[in-house]
């Protein structure tokens, strides 16, 4: 997104303006140590809705009464500003380009009470300006369902922004975090859960149909859970109009319609009309009642042989555990020698050495080997004789069942023949056969696996056309990929500029979406192996991983236009440090070799330290440049530092990049006798301020 900061400022307690103005591309605000240049990055963080106050304490905190950044988006200023550990915050949009051209239109005066907000108010306020327009982006219910109080998940804010834009001093160049706010791990995953909004891969309506879609996927689980038991239900009614067909067979002396139960209820609707149209006969001479009773009991007797088989074997893998159990128990309370002293004997005659004793004692060394091994299988023995045990009570189990429906049918044969000793019907018991095959498939017909089955097919058709939707208007995924290639090939060039240790050339730096880990990734075979920027080595390595991996994102966020809402602003604090450590800066101009000759760690002559810190100010013009002449973007980085008078490659000259340059005081300046002097002949603070001492702004 095209946005840019215009003025980083704050009000004193005599309404006295002091601030710093801004171009698009490279600013630098110069100047020696404790003069308060990382306090601008503290003071636009805490106008940007940080919950913290964070301005170091000293003399602005001491004179500030109000911290301002006007900043413009998409061509329209917005006015942000806070009073120091307030919970509200002041928003404005500034159309008036003469107010906002001026930091020193921004008086007390101009702050109002009526537009300073609570500042979640005032997050979402300003986050609407940037298209941060969501009030829901859970993907799935179910994760609020488990929330306390059933909350929503945290919408995105402009708070997540400050990840991509700010490298503060102490994070710039270092090898164990890489993003601003990361410590956090809850901050840290709405940066990356948000990353897909911010870079409008989505829009609101994907999360409504990501929601149904995950309710859909949920249903679709506890339906095919259910499916096994209907399907077993199904099987038992199978059974029962098998047990029907039998017993009319057996009753009447013929057969109800042909295919058995298998074909009744392969499609019970046509299998019922089949059996309500079937005519019941009779054959009054049939044996299939004595034919079917003895098949019955000849199956009945097979059971029996093998239950008695069965339950001998289990009783022998019983006995068995309780065998292995005592050895083990035993061979444990057995004596283990730890050590053997043997000597070869000698005959006492000739003095001739035997071999014997030694030979005895390698075939007892070879048997004692074998024993243990022996003895370490047996430890496992017991495992596998339970697992066996297991199976022999499965087995057993389903016997019992076959048994217990066996004996069923012959105990309903058994009646049909009461029955008739009774002398009831023929004809009523064939009847009452046929009307009990109708009911149980009529059962089929409303059993709930036929419906469970209807639904199932339903819902993965629905599902499925939700997944081609959401792939085809939005693709998360794919767009995510390609973005982690491009961001990957813009590290690969603007990385090759800058001076990586000779181990990491070229250097290959690959950065994942899902996790935001960083690292350089080389190849060894056919494996390719990651090193993470701990173990990177030096402190130039930490620092223009950092500085490469935030360019090359920024160029992909200017990339995407309008689309992107990460604003095209980049803040880095005291980038030189690596090479020009800022507490030993102290003298009135920028001096290398006299922070050199401080520093006892040294290992490179000046002259190289400056020339690679000359560069990278010589490759954040270039970039700046270039990415404007791709995009149509300009980004701003921001460079708070202690450097100064480099020579820099290109026609950019590095004092034209300087926007403020404090080497005797820095933002806040207390009047002078000589200020008092120059107000009562007229002129005023503010004009004397920005406008007769221009290095002090």
């Amino acid at each position: 997104m095209k946005a840019y900061i215009r003025h980083i400022g704050l009000i004193d307690h005599a309404n006295r303006v002091h601030a710093v103005t801004f171009q698009q591309g490279v600013n630098v605000v110069t100047g020696k140590s404790s003069t308060g240049k990382s306090a601008l990055i503290e003071i636009f963080d805490y106008c940007f809705g940080s919950s913290e106050f964070t301005v170091p304490e000293g003399e602005i905190t001491k004179h500030a009464v109000m911290y301002f950044v006007v900043i413009n988006v998409k061509d329209t200023n917005l006015v942000l500003a806070r009073r120091a550990s307030k919970s509200t915050a002041f928003f404005r949009e500034e159309f008036d380009e003469s107010i906002a051209s001026r930091a020193e239109a921004f008086s007390l005066a101009y702050f109002d009470e009526d537009s300073f907000v609570p500042i979640e108010d005032f997050k979402k306020q300003v986050g609407r300006r940037f298209g941060l327009i969501y009030t829901d982006v859970d993907e799935d219910l179910e994760a609020r369902r488990r929330r306390r109080n059933q909350s929503h998940a945290a919408t995105p804010t402009i708070r997540s922004f400050t990840s991509f834009m700010l490298q503060h001093q102490n994070l710039v160049a270092n090898k164990h975090a890489i993003f601003y706010r990361f410590d956090e791990e809850k901050k840290k995953q709405q940066v990356i859960d948000g990353l897909k909004i911010f870079l409008s891969f989505v829009q609101p309506k994907y999360f409504q149909l990501a929601q149904e879609l995950a309710d859909w996927e949920r249903a679709l689980r506890v339906l095919e859970l259910q499916l096994p038991k209907a399907e077993e239900l199904n099987r038992r009614a199978a059974e029962r109009v098998e047990l029907a067909l039998a017993e009319y067979s057996a009753i009447s002396g013929t057969t109800l319609v042909e295919g058995g139960a298998a074909t009744l209820l392969a499609d019970p609707s046509e299998g019922l009309r089949k059996i309500r149209k079937a005519a019941v006969t009779l054959d009054s001479l049939s044996e299939e009642h004595v034919r079917q009773r003895e098949l019955m009991e000849s199956e009945k007797s097979k059971l029996l042989g093998d239950r008695r088989s069965l339950q001998r074997k289990h009783s022998l893998i019983k006995s068995s555990i309780e065998d292995v159990e005592r050895y083990i128990h035993h061979a444990e309370e057995v004596p283990v020698p730890y050590e053997v002293k043997f000597r070869a004997s000698q005959c006492p005659f000739c003095k001739t050495d035997h071999t014997m004793v030694e030979t005895e004692a390698n075939r007892l060394a070879e048997a004692i080997d074998w024993l243990n091994t022996e003895l370490e299988r047996s430890a496992y023995m017991p495992l596998s004789l339970l697992e066996e045990e297991n199976i022999v009570k499965r087995t057993l189990e389903a016997n019992a069942n076959d048994l217990a429906l066996l004996e069923g049918r012959i105990a309903s044969l058994d009646r049909q023949a009461a029955d008739l000793s009774e002398q009831r019907a023929q004809f009523e018991l064939a009847v009452k056969a046929k009307v009990s095959i109708e009911v149980t498939i009529e059962g089929v017909l409303e059993d709930r696996a036929s419906q469970l089955k209807a639904e199932i097919t339903d819902l993965k058709v629905r599902i499925q056309e939700r997944r081609d939707l959401l792939r085809r208007d939005y693709d998360v995924q794919t767009k995510l990929r390609a973005g982690e290639k491009k961001v990957g090939e813009l590290m690969g060039e603007i990385g090759s500029t800058f001076e990586f240790e000779e181990a990491f050339q070229p250097i290959n730096l690959q950065f994942s979406f899902d996790t935001f880990d960083l690292w350089h990734e080389v190849s060894e075979g056919e494996r390719k192996k990651h090193i993470y920027l701990r173990s990177m080595g030096s402190g130039a390595n930490w620092l223009y991983s950092h500085v490469t991996l935030f360019l090359a994102l920024h160029r992909y966020f200017c990339s995407l236009g309008e689309e992107c809402l990460i604003p095209s602003i980049l803040f880095l604090d005291q980038p030189s440090q690596v090479y020009f450590p800022t507490v030993l800066d102290t003298t009135s101009e920028f001096d290398a070799k006299a922070i050199a000759e401080k520093n006892e760690s040294r290992r490179r002559h000046v002259d190289e330290d400056v020339a690679a810190v000359a560069n990278l100010f010589s490759r954040l013009v270039e970039f700046c440049d270039e990415t404007k002449r791709l995009t149509g973007i300009e980004p701003q980085i921001i460079v708070s530092d202690h450097a100064d008078n480099l020579h820099l490659a290109g026609p950019r000259a590095f004092q034209s990049l300087v926007r403020a340059k404090w080497r005797d005081r820095g933002l806040v300046r207390v009047p002078s006798a000589d200020v008092r002097t120059a107000e009562s002949i007229g002129q005023s603070y503010v004009e004397l301020l920005f406008y007769s001492v221009p290095i002090i702004l």
